[in-house]
């Protein structure tokens, strides 16, 4: 029954397909279910010390929250690596990597790129892609390769996205140039880097501005990308679910695939929405797609948005700062 209604919600909604959040009836239908615990994580960049200290925010994740798994970013920007001359300030990185606590695991995303890379006069041999892996990646898998905490590596965020660094890489309209980041990454890291695995760049969501994201990723799987891989990234955001129902779309992708699948993003804003969201659609998710092994939730805290509509578990709006999935979470 809730299949058919689904289908006929995308009927009544086929022909505004690329709309990015009609009204979600169909996240309505979708029955409230217990959360799969032991598959949740969470991204917690803990860069903000206004929810205290990076192993503070650390030991809430895990003791509070009672997740074992956490994603982080080792960005390559302006920060780290302010000129091409330059060397990489690592500080932060290493005070993230020394603070993962006891029986807690990361998935590390090395990704960016800092604004001088925007002159070609600064790539090696006139590729950013390998210059990319010259200067940031190969020397971010030698200092962390042998920390036990860190169980795997993601190369590249969302490279569909309009953004500036991927623009330098020229990885936006072009899979075919991320397959050669990711290829170049996958076998220095699986040489280098013994027992770590390598979790491809998720794309943005993959049923919103459909169906150009879904192509992005069967352009990536007809190229091999499964042979440089251990795990297929995804994001899933927005509540428009029935888009997992059509011929040919991100149901039948995701199957498709030979290599399990983490859903390293995944939420929805304003903190009385979130635990709503996690309960329907990540059982339906996991119902639908049974390769999808993990799912991280977008995000742990967020200080730049309030609550109505922050996607992070833990706001600074005065009186309101925690979401109802976090409650949930830390009572269970």
């Amino acid at each position: 029954m809730i299949r058919f209604l689904l289908i006929l919600i995308f009927v009544s909604t086929a022909g505004n397909v690329v709309a990015e959040e009609p009204a979600p009836r169909a996240l309505s239908l979708l029955p409230r279910e217990e959360i799969d615990y032991s598959r949740m994580g969470v991204s917690a960049f803990v860069n903000d010390q206004r929810f205290g200290t990076i192993s503070e925010q650390f030991l809430e994740v895990r003791d509070s929250l009672k997740l074992r798994y956490v994603r982080v970013l080792f960005g390559w920007n302006d920060d780290v690596q302010p000129s091409p001359d330059s060397s990489v300030d690592y500080s932060f990185y290493k005070d993230i990597a020394r603070n993962i606590p006891q029986g807690v695991q990361a998935l590390v995303i090395i990704t960016g790129a800092p604004s001088w890379m925007a002159d070609p006069a600064n790539w090696s041999n006139g590729d950013p892609r390998l210059t990319f892996h010259r200067e940031f990646l190969k020397p971010t898998i030698r200092k962390f390769r042998r920390n036990r905490k860190i169980r795997a590596f993601q190369v590249w965020n969302e490279p569909n996205i309009d953004l500036p660094e991927s623009s330098y890489l020229d990885v936006k309209d072009s899979p075919e140039h991320y397959i050669e980041l990711l290829r170049r990454s996958y076998r220095y890291i699986k040489r280098r880097a013994k027992g770590k695995e390598v979790v491809s760049a998720a794309t943005t969501s993959i049923i919103q501005n459909y169906p150009e994201t879904l192509q992005y990723n069967e352009a990536l799987y007809s190229l091999g990308a499964e042979d440089y891989l251990d795990i297929w990234g995804v994001h899933i955001y927005g509540t428009s679910v029935e888009r997992f129902l059509l011929p040919g779309g991100p149901t039948d992708f995701l199957n498709q695939l030979s290599k399990p699948i983490w859903v390293t993003e995944s939420g929805r804003q304003g903190v009385n929405e979130q635990l709503n969201y996690v309960e329907r659609v990540w059982p339906y998710l996991r119902s639908i797609v049974p390769g999808i092994d993990r799912l991280y939730f977008y995000q742990f805290t967020e200080g730049s948005s309030d609550a109505s509509n922050t996607f992070g578990l833990k706001n600074l709006t005065v009186g309101s700062n925690l979401s109802d999935l976090y409650i949930h979470l830390r009572d269970r």
